[in-house]
């Protein structure tokens, strides 16, 4: 006998299969168009000089065990905590140049945003709220997305933290595997440390919920479980080259005045600033559905934790994003569901019809042709950028005349490209270049003092026997400079100057 389908379960396939198209027009939509922020030109200035020290290592076959690209921090060791990075952003370079790094770590990003839909169980939330979580998350991060090897850290704390919440929720013993995780974050990128940060937010919330609730074996048993995997994560970070040394070097950054006075992605966020906006809005809304909707002490606690990291500095915006866009997209998930509940709302659906399943279809045909021609025109748009950012006539000059000066000074932000055209030029060693904490707080300072005319700048200039100096037009040293009868402007463009001494 054939089975009978009830009437009212066909009656109801058409508006399933139109929920279906929309949810997946929404957020299908927002996720391409996710990817065109993501896939972005280089801007960040420590690009270049990961990008030679990849090179460099892959020709040498070694690591560096002290600086090799300037003439002032010639005996500092370097713990090259980004090795693997740098590396592998050689040979995609190689095999693509910086159009292939922007694709990669977009791409990386963008599945980031997916691990975070996951966190919030996307699939089981409205699919308004879910299209509006992502979309607030991805222009609140917008100052921090690029070809970086920050964006690693990103990924690997949206791959952790959804771990952690399936394991405090019981649906996944994924985090076992964190150890092993850890062995590839240490290896990758510096920012491993804050990985103990949210297992150490996991532990604690567990048990504080087991000391208000001693008749609960379950907050018991994961006190012990988050307690085992965070020790042998500890062990899992001396599985580098830099074996325990490599656990000193977040403190040498977090410890360093002149790292957090003077290197501006240092600095706590300038709500004045445009661009920070969003964020301000994104931190609006999640505590404003605090008030109305209960968190989990966990989701509290988390969100506590990457709000003071983020109010710390800049570039913790985006770890901002990876904890909070799936806790807000759960809040606001559980208002509209009790909200619907009371007053007996529904998210209006349009009738069902195959027009609506090709009007979906044509529409991210035209998202992904639109994001597909903006990321092919990155590469036009990546040769203006770099020329407007970096000094890149001022390099030609030099490379055009290698009988100009020994020892240069430069813009701080300017030394990796200058390493990447000229390394190993020993008269085109730079003064400085963004790895601060090789460059050690005592460099930086004397740095400073140059460059904001200090009552010592002279003598640091002739401490270390600077003959020419690579810098901003228009900037107070460079003006300054111009009205000194022992330097010699050579070199002008409507980016850099460049002084020679006589």
């Amino acid at each position: 006998m054939r089975a009978q389908v009830p009437a009212q379960t066909l009656a109801s396939f058409p508006l399933a299969r139109t929920a279906g198209a929309t949810r997946v027009l929404l957020v299908g939509g927002v996720m391409i168009a996710i990817l065109a922020i993501l896939v972005a030109p280089v801007q960040d200035p420590d690009f270049w000089w990961h990008l030679r020290i990849g090179e460099w290592m892959l020709q040498s076959r070694a690591l560096p065990s002290h600086d090799i690209f300037t003439y002032t921090a010639t005996a500092h060791t370097w713990t090259d905590h980004e090795y693997l990075t740098e590396v592998l952003m050689a040979l995609a370079y190689r095999a693509g140049g910086p159009l292939a790094l922007s694709i990669g770590f977009g791409f990386l990003t963008w599945v980031g945003f997916w691990v975070i839909y996951l966190t919030a169980r996307g699939g089981r939330q409205p699919y308004v709220v879910v299209g509006l979580g992502l979309a607030i998350g991805a222009i609140a991060g917008g100052p921090i997305w690029g070809p970086r090897a920050q964006m690693i850290t990103f990924f690997l704390t949206c791959v952790e933290l959804y771990w952690l919440r399936g394991y405090l929720d019981g649906r996944s013993r994924a985090l076992n595997w964190f150890p092993l995780l850890m062995v590839v974050w240490a290896n990758l990128h510096g920012g491993w440390v804050v990985g103990f940060l949210f297992l150490g937010i996991g532990l604690a919330s567990e048990i504080i919920q087991w000391a208000v609730d001693r008749s609960s074996n379950v907050h018991a048993f994961h006190v012990r479980r988050l307690a085992i995997i965070t020790v042998a994560s500890l062990a899992a970070v001396m599985a580098t080259p830099h074996g325990v040394g490599l656990y000193l070097y977040p403190f040498q950054t977090q410890g360093s005045e002149a790292q957090q006075r003077l290197i501006v992605e240092w600095f706590s966020p300038d709500f004045h600033q445009t661009y920070l906006k969003p964020f301000e809005a994104m931190l609006f809304l999640l505590f404003a559905s605090f008030t109305v909707r209960r968190p989990r002490l966990y989701d509290f606690m988390l969100t506590l934790g990457v709000l003071a990291l983020s109010l710390q500095s800049v570039r913790h915006i985006a770890l901002f994003v990876a904890a909070t866009t799936p806790i807000l997209v759960r809040q606001l998930g559980g208002i509209w569901r009790s909200l619907a509940t009371r007053y007996n709302l529904r998210m209006a659906q349009p009738s069902g019809s195959p027009v609506l399943m090709a009007v979906t279809a044509l529409v991210l045909v035209a998202i992904t042709a639109a994001t597909a021609i903006r990321v092919a025109g990155h590469e036009a748009q990546q040769r203006e950028l770099t020329r407007t950012s970096f000094p890149v006539g001022a390099a030609d000059w030099l490379a055009a005349h290698p009988e100009v000066g020994h020892r240069m000074y430069n813009q701080y932000g300017w030394g990796g490209y200058l390493v990447d055209r000229f390394y190993p030029d020993s008269n085109r060693r730079v003064f400085i270049f963004g790895e601060a904490a090789l460059m050690g707080d005592s460099l930086l300072q004397e740095y400073q003092d140059v460059q904001t005319i200090r009552p010592d700048w002279r003598q640091v200039l002739d401490r270390y026997r600077v003959d020419y100096v690579v810098y901003n037009k228009g900037e107070a040293l460079a003006n300054v400079l111009a009205t000194q009868p022992d330097w010699d402007r050579v070199y002008e463009d409507d980016v850099a100057v460049i002084y020679v001494r006589k």
